[in-house]
């Protein structure tokens, strides 16, 4: 898909840019740091979708724990779906809820929307947090994955200001390559037009269930 490599670039330079100019920064690190940003570069959608990788000793409190979490943005009101057997979860936004039509400037009342997913950056590692942008067929395949890519940047930004860190934040403009219905009806368009927000365990929530077991 078009641009997907690139917008991912652009948000490991971003993310990894404060830590390229600490004075402590040794550098061992810093290729490490070059090593992280040429994998993570590389990963499409899916594969990150799939890391990490839960040890079947931990899937069942994941599991428990992530319909947990399911449960309360279903609450909150959100269309929420699980994938990889219940690990991921997937909460869905129009996205008229959080722009006006063709624009890329978040409206203010997107915050109400937005600010529900901060907990999920409040410790570093528990969740890998991906965002997909959609957008419906009217349009040119140019004009519609430029504007699905300026909208994940407008949601970067709103999460690098108000999270507390970013550091697992990653996003993909997906353009119509998506649909969840033909586009061949208003509201069928209305539906395609969504942002996606997965919520990924991450190292630390299944270092936690490890700890459990104990």
């Amino acid at each position: 898909m078009r641009n997907l490599r690139n917008i991912w670039r652009c948000m490991v330079l971003a993310m990894l840019a404060c830590v390229a100019v600490c004075p402590v920064f040794s550098q061992s690190k810093q290729d490490s740091k070059t090593a992280l940003e040429e994998d993570l570069a590389e990963l499409t959608m899916e594969e990150t979708l799939l890391q990490p990788e839960v040890p079947a000793k931990q899937k069942g409190y994941i599991k428990s724990y992530m319909l947990r979490e399911a449960k309360a943005l279903q609450k909150m009101g959100y269309k929420v779906e699980t994938m990889r057997q219940g690990e991921v979860v997937i909460a869905s936004i129009p996205c008229g809820k959080l722009f006006l039509p063709n624009d890329t400037v978040l409206m203010p009342s997107a915050a109400k929307e937005l600010s529900n997913f901060l907990p999920y950056f409040r410790t570093l590692g528990k969740f890998k947090v991906i965002l997909a942008v959609h957008s419906d067929d009217t349009g040119s395949e140019s004009y519609l994955y430029g504007l699905t890519e300026k909208r994940v940047l407008a949601l970067y930004e709103y999460f690098d200001t108000h999270a507390t860190q970013t550091e697992t934040l990653m996003g993909y403009p997906l353009g119509p390559a998506e649909p969840l219905k033909p586009n061949t009806s208003i509201a069928n368009r209305d539906g395609n037009r969504r942002v996606e927000i997965f919520i990924v365990p991450g190292p630390t929530l299944i270092a936690e269930a490890k700890a459990r077991r104990l």
